[in-house]
């Protein structure tokens, strides 16, 4: 998977977006990798001087002054784009080169991988007549929790268990239990590449 640039520039306060113009155009001035940008680093970085002087301005400055580098936010925004844009062009997918842009690089995510088993942490009365609460370790990246019950022992060869629930949360209630009868419960998590191993089981009694 090739590398990008993160740009997430709606997200950037006034102070961070011109912190990350000095940044690029500090990287990009003399790069033999960006010889052609269609924003010179000098002039860059004179945008971001009158920018800078505006943020300073426009606290607890007038509404004008507020105004004025709100407008000037909007066209800094766009320069970035426009560089970013140049970069991602040059670069075609090179992390080395999109580094030394001076734009922060997109997280890349690798290959799905196999789901981690939970681990059960708890079956336990509710107080509801018929119903126990379960609980458990969350897993990363997981879609769904699969929940399965059983009345046998569940070390014993050909146990069957039972699908009784299918969650995203690491909580679950299991309703129409017989009160006071033994229940062995164990959890799954489903991912992108289907379902994990289930957890060791717990047992668990209904009031």
């Amino acid at each position: 998977m090739k590398a990008n640039i993160k740009l997430e520039l709606k997200t950037l306060t006034p102070i961070r977006l011109a912190a990350l113009m000095r940044n690029v155009a500090d990287k990009m001035e003399g790069n033999p990798y960006f010889p052609a940008p269609p924003l010179s680093a000098a002039d860059l970085k004179a945008q971001e001087e009158v920018f800078t002087a505006a943020i300073m301005k426009a606290i607890n400055g007038s509404l004008d002054s507020r105004l004025h580098r709100n407008a000037l936010e909007l066209e800094a925004r766009n320069s970035l784009r426009l560089l970013a844009d140049y970069v991602r062009m040059v670069a075609q997918g090179d992390e080395a080169i999109l580094a030394s842009s001076g734009f922060e690089l997109a997280r890349r995510s690798g290959p799905p991988q196999p789901m981690v088993t939970p681990m059960m942490q708890a079956a336990r009365m509710t107080g509801r007549h018929g119903e126990v609460e379960l609980r458990w370790s969350g897993v990363p990246n997981r879609r769904t929790y699969h929940i399965y019950v059983t009345q046998q022992d569940p070390t014993a060869p050909g146990c069957v268990w039972t699908l009784t629930g299918i969650t995203g949360k690491i909580t679950h209630r299991v309703q129409g239990l017989e009160a006071y009868k033994g229940y062995w419960f164990c959890v799954s998590a489903v991912g992108a590449l289907g379902e994990g191993q289930k957890s060791d089981p717990v047992l668990g009694r209904a009031a």
